[in-house]
């Protein structure tokens, strides 16, 4: 159902000052000379689209009112007045839509989810100001915030990555010349952490490269070539081994978006969990060839119908159970049913008939990228289509070089490299960033306009300035004096700063507040030893060795360096630091109570002379002083007595005399309540 009025649907006042008018008047023209265009985005219908035509202005509010645009160009004036003054009067108003849904699957400034929503710029800054959250129009906030604002006008918000970034190619263009070729398939391991995506994959290859992982886990995108014997053929099959720890999300979905088909890894002992579950959501929306692998039915006391039934519940029917999707039972420690699933597999990319034109330009996606201090920076690509050779001028987002050199799986250097080629690719002159698609143009000079033309790519291009935003909005409504604690990020590849950082942004921030100053590929420089000393940051390495001078100038300036190959544990480190950077918390706890009988003086003061009502009375404790039901004295016990001695406890219905050096006011009667500090445990 559409939405008349945003006031319907959001606490806002719609009456504001002048000065908030003419922002919104000023907002406008700003959008109007911003929309002036010769084309017309069909894929954005449920926008409204401004469009400024001499000294008119036309609204188009949906696709269906396109054929009436040049009607509209021949209004007469007094219409053209009535719509006027019409818009400005309901310049607050959500336009009402048939499709009452947005795709919200990044970041993204103000601005563009004013576009994003047709709700005016001032309009979101004031709604999120009255949160407490002060943006300014080209602020860019995360999912979670833009999703909020879209929800506070009934949007449905789908985060689903639909719509990929205008630069990026189709997985594969159609192939219909006579000189296509059949294509390996690429075909994804996806699965929960520990479920055995590695040791499957190490089964297939016969090779041991999970001894190889830091901590048991898989931190990187590692893709293999393997060649299987199918009906007497020999058949080139690429695997893609994905990270299933929650940080490594964007690494997964980066290798389902160039997938032919999956292997969905399900533990027997296991059953489905989180990972499982969103890798069949990405399946089931893709509509992606799948093959479930049920691992470890060697262990005892395991039950593989109720992973199936788990599977159905899903929407993962096995053929077993009247669906499609075959389930293959396994062991990949003891290589049980491997060659069924490799056929399986053989099968399935048989009846997808895969093709590919070697004669069109390559396209791809970057797996990974970094930079080694002999070779320069270094591309993990697979081809996805067309043929790829040196000298070829490739583009991602805002990073394009020409190739000086191809080096396949196997550590061989080629000259041309077809599709399916999983390869290292050298000649980027910038780091570009994983999982962009790439393209093959005619020049640099290209290579610089398409760059320059990318304005989507330089939204989120910095995750760390999306970290810190994120942060700043989080910390909002907390204490003025909130702690800063600084990081200084070196990593060995751009997805794992993603993953760190990313997995950083889901920590608390209303007690300490992270703040990235850099982050960036290749060992720890002096130049970041200079900035942590400034700034008293943490440098956070990750993967990457240090050189001794380095250390040895970091102990000097006592900057701490600390080194990490799990990412888990760097986090545990992260969240641990931060704990003990917030002061102590306690609770007030009542132990005991107890009555004046008597005032006498001494030298040192006067003395409450008191009998323990209940608990007990402590030296150095904490006391409130009544007066009837009236506070009238908060202070410490300094000292305690029972009969002359001094005592450190008196207990239920002993006499003591008690003294407190900031008060000598007793009164007969006056009950005396006394408590402990207990420290809280520190939660972020």
């Amino acid at each position: 159902m559409g939405i008349k009025n945003s006031v319907k649907n959001s606490d806002l006042s719609l009456t504001f000052d002048k000065k908030s008018k003419n922002i919104f008047k000023q907002d406008h023209k700003t959008k109007l000379k911003k929309k002036k265009t010769d084309s017309i985005d069909l894929d954005q219908d449920q926008y409204n689209i401004f469009r400024k035509k001499n000294k008119s202005k036309l609204i188009v509010n949906s696709q269906g009112d396109l054929h009436n645009v040049g009607e509209g160009s021949i209004k007469s004036n007094k219409q053209k007045k009535k719509e006027k003054a019409k818009q400005h009067l309901d310049f607050n108003s959500v336009i009402n839509r048939d499709n009452k849904s947005v795709i919200i699957d990044s970041p993204l400034s103000i601005e563009q989810l004013s576009i994003k929503l047709s709700i005016p710029v001032a309009e979101i800054i004031t709604g999120l100001f009255l949160q407490g959250i002060s943006v300014t129009v080209n602020q860019v906030v995360d999912i979670s915030t833009a999703n909020q604002v879209a929800q506070k006008y009934n949007f449905t918000v789908c985060n689903q990555n639909s719509k990929l970034e205008l630069t990026q190619l189709d997985k594969l263009q159609e192939v219909n010349s006579s000189t296509s070729i059949n294509r390996a398939p690429i075909i994804t391991i996806l699965g929960h952490v520990d479920h055995g995506k590695t040791t499957l994959l190490d089964a297939i290859r016969n090779t041991d490269c999970v001894s190889k992982e830091m901590g048991g886990i898989t931190q990187s995108i590692n893709a293999y070539e393997v060649k299987w014997s199918h009906k007497s053929l020999e058949k080139q099959l690429i695997f893609i081994d994905t990270p299933g720890h929650e940080a490594f999300s964007s690494m997964r979905l980066r290798c389902a978006q160039i997938t032919d088909i999956v292997i969905l890894i399900v533990a027997a002992d296991d059953g489905l969990k989180p990972q499982t579950i969103e890798a069949i959501d990405y399946i089931l929306s893709k509509n992606l060839p799948c093959v479930v692998a049920i691992n470890k039915v060697d262990k005892v006391d395991i039950n593989v119908s109720k992973v199936t039934e788990q599977l159905a519940n899903h929407n993962i029917l096995s053929t077993d159970w009247g669906g499609k999707i075959q389930c293959i039972e396994l062991s990949a420690l003891k290589k049980i049913n491997i060659d069924k699933l490799l056929e399986a597999i053989c099968a399935l990319a048989e009846s997808i008939d895969l093709k590919a034109e070697p004669k069109q330009v390559a396209q791809g996606i970057i797996l990974e990228a970094y930079l080694d201090k002999t070779k320069g920076t270094v591309v993990n690509t697979v081809i996805l289509n067309g043929t790829l050779k040196i000298g070829d001028i490739m583009v991602s987002g805002n990073s394009y070089g020409r190739v000086k050199k191809i080096i396949n799986s196997l550590g061989d250097e080629l000259s041309t490299a077809e599709p399916s080629s999983i390869l290292q690719v050298l000649g980027f002159y910038s780091i570009p960033q994983s999982g962009r698609y790439f393209n093959i143009v005619t020049s640099e000079k290209k290579a610089r306009k398409l760059i320059a033309d990318n304005d989507a790519s330089n939204i989120a291009k910095n995750t760390k300035n999306l970290l810190n935003s994120h942060l700043k909005l989080k910390s909002y409504n907390t204490k003025s004096n909130i702690k800063n604690l600084n990081l200084i990020i070196k990593a060995d590849t751009q997805g794992t700063i993603d993953a760190i950082i990313n997995s950083l942004i889901q920590i608390p921030q209303n007690k300490i507040k992270l703040n990235i100053l850099t982050s960036s590929l290749g060992v720890v420089s002096s130049t970041d030893i200079d900035l942590a000393a400034n700034t008293q940051a943490l440098i956070m390495a990750f993967n990457i060795n240090i050189a001794t001078n380095i250390l040895n100038t970091a102990e000097k300036l006592n900057v701490h360096i600390c080194k990490f190959f799990v990412i888990y544990d760097l986090l545990d480190y992260v969240h641990n630091y931060m704990l003990d950077l917030i002061d102590p918390e306690y609770d007030k706890l009542l132990i005991g109570q107890a009555q004046i009988r008597t005032i006498f003086s001494v030298n040192k003061g006067t003395v409450a002379g008191c009998i323990v009502k209940s608990g007990k009375v402590k030296k150095n404790a904490l006391i409130n002083v009544y007066r009837g039901n009236k506070l009238i004295h908060e202070g410490v016990i300094s000292s305690l007595k029972r009969m002359k001695d001094n005592v450190d406890e008196v207990v239920l219905g002993n006499e003591c005399g008690i003294m407190s050096t900031d008060y000598n006011l007793w009164q007969s009667q006056d009950i005396i309540e006394v408590y402990e500090l207990h420290e809280k445990t520190k939660i972020l």
